[in-house]
Protein backbone atom coordinates (compact mmCIF):
# COMPACT_ATOMS: atom_id res chain seq x y z
CA UNK A 1 0.00 0.00 0.00
CA UNK A 2 1.35 3.75 -0.82
CA UNK A 3 0.83 6.52 1.72
CA UNK A 4 -1.41 8.01 -0.31
CA UNK A 5 -3.88 5.23 0.21
CA UNK A 6 -3.03 4.64 3.86
CA UNK A 7 -3.73 8.24 4.36
CA UNK A 8 -7.20 7.71 2.31
CA UNK A 9 -8.08 4.58 4.61
CA UNK A 10 -6.94 5.97 7.74
CA UNK A 11 -7.48 9.40 8.04
CA UNK A 12 -10.23 9.85 4.86
CA UNK A 13 -12.88 7.45 6.04
CA UNK A 14 -12.78 8.41 9.35
CA UNK A 15 -13.33 11.91 8.55
CA UNK A 16 -16.00 11.23 6.33
CA UNK A 17 -18.18 9.14 8.33
CA UNK A 18 -17.97 12.13 11.03
CA UNK A 19 -19.09 14.42 8.65
CA UNK A 20 -21.73 12.09 7.72
CA UNK A 21 -22.54 11.87 11.63
CA UNK A 22 -22.48 16.21 12.12
CA UNK A 23 -24.82 16.25 8.77
CA UNK A 24 -27.43 13.92 10.07
CA UNK A 25 -27.15 15.45 13.55
CA UNK A 26 -26.68 19.24 13.16
CA UNK A 27 -28.95 19.35 9.34
CA UNK A 28 -32.50 19.12 10.81
CA UNK A 29 -31.54 22.12 13.06
CA UNK A 30 -30.08 24.10 10.29
CA UNK A 31 -33.00 23.40 7.93
CA UNK A 32 -35.55 24.36 10.25
CA UNK A 33 -37.07 28.35 10.53
CA UNK A 34 -34.74 30.34 13.27
CA UNK A 35 -36.36 30.82 16.92
CA UNK A 36 -37.62 33.78 18.55
CA UNK A 37 -35.44 35.49 20.66
CA UNK A 38 -35.89 37.76 23.46
CA UNK A 39 -36.07 41.47 21.86
CA UNK A 40 -37.12 40.64 18.56
CA UNK A 41 -40.92 41.30 17.46
CA UNK A 42 -43.50 38.74 17.22
CA UNK A 43 -45.70 38.44 14.28
CA UNK A 44 -47.81 35.73 15.04
CA UNK A 45 -51.68 34.89 16.34
CA UNK A 46 -51.93 34.09 19.90
CA UNK A 47 -52.48 30.55 20.74
CA UNK A 48 -54.46 29.12 23.61
CA UNK A 49 -53.95 25.82 24.58
CA UNK A 50 -56.30 23.44 25.64
CA UNK A 51 -56.25 20.09 26.44
CA UNK A 52 -60.33 19.29 26.06
CA UNK A 53 -61.75 22.08 24.80
CA UNK A 54 -65.11 20.46 24.43
CA UNK A 55 -65.02 21.04 28.46
CA UNK A 56 -64.32 24.82 28.70
CA UNK A 57 -66.19 26.58 31.09
CA UNK A 58 -66.59 29.87 32.17
CA UNK A 59 -63.10 31.76 33.44
CA UNK A 60 -62.88 34.01 36.14
CA UNK A 61 -60.35 35.55 38.41
CA UNK A 62 -61.69 33.61 41.64
CA UNK A 63 -62.60 30.20 39.39
CA UNK A 64 -61.31 27.58 41.14
CA UNK A 65 -60.12 29.37 44.06
CA UNK A 66 -61.22 29.36 48.32
CA UNK A 67 -62.60 33.56 48.94
CA UNK A 68 -60.43 35.03 51.21
CA UNK A 69 -61.74 37.71 53.74
CA UNK A 70 -59.19 39.55 56.24
CA UNK A 71 -57.63 42.68 56.17
CA UNK A 72 -53.64 43.29 56.49
CA UNK A 73 -53.71 43.84 60.22
CA UNK A 74 -55.75 40.30 60.43
CA UNK A 75 -55.35 38.00 57.69
CA UNK A 76 -57.67 35.68 56.74
CA UNK A 77 -57.06 31.88 57.64
CA UNK A 78 -58.21 28.97 56.07
CA UNK A 79 -60.88 27.10 57.34
CA UNK A 80 -60.06 23.74 58.18
CA UNK A 81 -56.54 23.74 57.16
CA UNK A 82 -53.28 23.61 59.20
CA UNK A 83 -52.21 26.75 60.88
CA UNK A 84 -49.65 28.41 62.70
CA UNK A 85 -47.19 31.39 64.17
CA UNK A 86 -44.14 31.96 62.71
Amino acid sequence: MSVVETVLIFVGIPLGASALLALAVLGPSAARAPRYRPGNGWEYDPVWYLPHPEHQGPVSATSGRLELTGSAAEPARPVGGASGDW
